[in-house]
């Protein structure tokens, strides 16, 4: 028994022996491992600490003892880091990760932590044992690393790894959002000759401000990079339209225009740039970097300081785009702005008592380009100041001629840009214009937009003030489209109000559009204001602004827009005076020129019409033909037409099909474009906008006078191919066949007696859609001619046919019949 007591007393020895051995141990592996340790109790208090965290963290045992762990926290961590750490350790007793506290001297420090907690009987937390090793030198050296790797040391931008990346991501985001990307290839020119001649020191000088440079013309979220040597590349994303490449694209360009200054030397360089978009121009990064530098081989064979787009027919417009610039910047110094004029009539006494000067461009090259093309543009590129104040001078040189030729006070109205009004000294301009010319200022009116009273409301009235003082009048533009209270009109000095055409054309149609014209029309009266209607074309639109009280009218009901010389001729016929000598209308002259209709007579008209003007013409009586004929062009270029008028409604292939071939046709041979006149009976606004988007520079309805087709088509071409008129009688008495077509009347009678028989036939039938077709050709017919009575007769049928009353068609056909039988 004793014995017993003796070997378990033995045993017990042991087991403590050993029990302090083993803390021994753990004291020994606490006191010197690597790793930083410390525990907390159940109130997360410092409880013990070993040597190693003094040693990373700087704070002594003495000193952490009994504090919170939070006595090392950096503030770099949010409060939801940890309150997800502690929501882990709740959960699971275990956490582990990379935190950034602070060292007892203030750096941070980066430490890979590890917590687990010990629970007690009863499951509770007792206390939580953390280790941590100082991972901050690691940590540099991997982002050294990665930095190395993914950036270029002398430019510090992305190198190729980082950019391809880049480019990927971009390609991914454009995917989602169902955008594009596009890729830019840029190399620098002739920067080898800078190396060879000057030094590689000078040369990466050259290559860090070009970088610099690049990296300012890019939008939020863009990437430059460098791909190697003198070549860059550059990563749009969330592209929805070409133009925003462009846009980068001349920023690019331009900013190497400034010469390089590196000690003391003035150094000039620019770049070629190979352009892709995706998706499109490559399935996948390699296609797109292959098809790039592609790309960028054609921009530096094109000549350099240029661009390429890979797909060629982006190419071309981009190009035709940016050579539209190029040409722009020189238009003034090449005296190839000119003005048209458009009168406005008083509603009351039917005299012009003003006019709208209008911009037109004649490029020796590029042939007449519209408004609607080179105005943004000039805004875009900041040629709009310069070309503002030319045509401010320009028009008011000419108001003053009109009252030296006895026209009488007509007021000139000009229009003044927004970006032009609130950016440029435009009080300034208007003086040294009123100032130049001695053009009474009463005499001036400018016409600004609505939605400009609503920006930066102060300055804007200041300028106007100023300008009202000048004695100058001020007229608000496009009324009706913007958001302007009646608050806002009051506080103005305005002068006129113009309603916006919009409402004009649809009042017929829409009877909220009536009512907005009826609105304005007061609301101007209330004000004391004279109120204009803009874009009136019928006399159905007419009779509803007289009525109304409106002040003044505009539009092709009166007249379109007009050369100087002819708008003269226009006022001297509408107000009676006689005309002075030496006053004659204008003509083409010597031009080769393709006509295109379907209806011969038509095509007899036209070739009567240019009779005495030396022009050589070209028929055509299809779409079909008249593409064959315009494309049909030699390698010099010598049998071009350079001028083309094509009917709209032509069975086959129409005039608007036509226009867009030879469009394709020019843009992809490099051809200039030839200037393109429209000639069509239906004068919707559906038809003038189908006409723009094919290509044609001017829209001209049937039945047309001739004096006015000649002086549209002149108005195409540069004044060295146009000349005086041959002269015209004008019509025969009782009805209205322009005198000098009388050897035509023949055929023109067997033409109606032809067609009057087909029409009886098809009113006595059901098939209205054909009897409106018939009736639509009849009226081209006319329209070409000149036969206006027959022409408006024909107008009402067509528009009668498709759901009108049986006995109104009847009657209008016997009426049809009768006008036939007069002539």
């Amino acid at each position: 028994m004793v014995e017993g007591k003796g070997q378990s007393s033995q045993r017990r020895i042991e087991e403590l022996s050993q029990q302090v051995e083993r803390l021994s141990l753990y004291q020994a592996v606490f006191d010197n491992a690597f790793e930083g340790m410390f525990a907390t109790d159940c109130d997360n208090r410092i409880i013990a600490v070993n040597p190693a965290f003094t040693a990373i963290t700087g704070y002594t045992a003495e000193e952490a003892v009994g504090n919170d762990p939070h006595m090392l926290s950096s503030g770099f961590h949010d409060r939801a880091f940890y309150e997800e750490m502690w929501a882990k350790l709740s959960s699971t007793g275990l956490w582990q990760g990379e935190v950034i506290d602070r060292h007892k001297d203030g750096r941070p420090v980066r430490l890979w932590l590890s917590i687990s907690s010990q629970r007690d009987a009863e499951g509770k937390t007792a206390r939580r044992i953390a280790v941590f090793r100082d991972v901050t030198e690691a940590r540099e050296t991997a982002e050294q690393l990665w930095q190395r790797s993914n950036f270029d040391p002398l430019t510090e931008l992305p190198n190729r790894n980082l950019f391809l990346d880049r480019l990927l991501q971009a390609l991914v985001l454009a995917g989602r959002e169902g955008s594009k990307a596009a890729m830019l290839f840029i190399g620098l020119d002739g920067f080898k000759n800078i190396n060879d001649s000057l030094g590689h020191w000078i040369g990466d000088k050259v290559l860090q401000e070009a970088s610099r440079r690049f990296q300012n013309c890019l939008r939020q979220g863009d990437t430059a990079a460098r791909f190697g040597g003198d070549e860059f590349t550059v990563v749009l994303s969330g592209i929805r339209a070409t133009a925003e490449v462009e846009a980068v694209i001349r920023s690019v360009l331009e900013v190497l225009q400034e010469p390089f200054t590196v000690e003391h030397h003035h150094i000039l360089i620019s770049c070629s740039i190979g352009v892709c978009l995706w998706p499109g121009d490559g399935e996948d990064v390699e296609a797109l970097m292959r098809n790039a530098t592609a790309a960028l081989q054609q921009a530096k064979q094109a000549g350099r300081n240029t661009f390429r787009f890979f797909t060629p027919a982006m190419d071309a417009r981009a190009q035709a785009r940016s050579r539209l610039a190029d040409e722009l910047s020189s238009a003034l110094a090449q005296g190839e702005f000119h003005l048209v004029f458009q009168p406005l009539v008083d509603v009351k006494t039917g005299k012009v008592n003003a006019a709208e000067a209008l911009l037109r461009w004649h490029n020796r090259y590029l042939g007449v380009v519209s408004p609607d093309q080179f105005v943004p543009l000039a805004e875009e590129i900041g040629l709009i100041r310069p070309i503002g104040e030319w045509l401010l001078t320009a028009a008011c040189r000419e108001a003053l001629v009109w009252q030296g030729m006895g026209l009488g006070e007509i007021n000139i109205a000009v229009n003044i840009s927004p970006r032009q009004f609130q950016q440029g000294d435009i009080v300034g301009i208007i003086r040294r214009a009123l100032e130049e010319t001695r053009l009474p200022p009463w005499l001036l009116t400018i016409e600004i937009t609505e939605g400009l009273l609503l920006s930066n409301g102060e300055e804007i009235l200041a300028k106007m003030e100023t300008i009202r003082a000048l004695g100058v009048s001020l007229s608000v533009d496009d009324f009706g489209t913007g958001y302007s209270s009646l608050s806002y009109l009051k506080s103005f000095p305005v002068d006129v109000l113009k309603i916006d055409r919009s409402f004009i054309a649809d009042m017929g149609e829409h009877s909220d559009d009536a009512t907005m014209v009826e609105a304005i029309i007061a609301l101007g009266h209330s004000l004391h204001l004279e109120v204009v209607a803009e874009g009136v074309e019928t006399q159905h639109q007419m009779d509803f602004i007289t009525n109304l009280g409106c002040d003044v009218a505009q539009g092709y009901f009166f007249s379109p827009p007009l050369s100087a010389a002819r708008f003269r001729e226009f006022v001297l016929e509408r107000q009676g005076i006689s005309e002075p000598e030496g006053s004659v209308a204008v003509a083409p002259h010597g031009v080769r020129v393709l006509f295109a209709d379907d209806v011969e007579l038509a095509r007899l008209v036209f070739r009567d019409f240019l009779e005495g003007t030396g022009c050589l013409i070209d028929e055509a009586a299809d779409g079909a033909e008249a593409i064959a004929k315009a494309c049909a062009v030699r390698k010099d270029g010598g049998n071009r037409h350079q001028l083309m008028v094509l009917d709209l409604c032509m069975p086959g292939t129409d005039g608007f099909e036509a226009a867009r071939a030879i469009r394709r046709f020019e843009a992809d041979n490099g051809l200039d474009p030839v200037p393109l006149i429209a000639l069509t009976v239906d004068n919707s606004e559906d038809s003038r906008d189908r006409a723009r988007q094919a290509g044609f520079d001017r829209f001209l309805t049937k039945p047309i006078a001739r004096s006015d087709l000649l002086a549209a088509m002149a108005e195409m071409l540069p004044p060295a191919n146009t000349d005086s008129a041959p002269a015209d009688a004008g019509l025969v008495a009782g009805i209205n066949i322009p005198t000098g077509l009388e050897h035509l009347l023949p055929a023109f009678m067997a033409e109606m007696l032809k067609d009057q028989q087909t029409l009886r036939s098809l009113a006595e039938g059901r098939d209205r859609a054909a009897l409106a077709d018939h009736a639509h050709a009849m009226r081209g017919k006319c329209g070409m001619f000149g036969e206006e009575v027959l022409y408006s007769l024909l107008g009402d049928l067509e528009s009668l046919a498709p759901q009108g009353d049986s006995g109104e068609i009847t009657r209008l056909v016997a009426k049809v019949v009768e006008r036939v039988g007069r002539l």
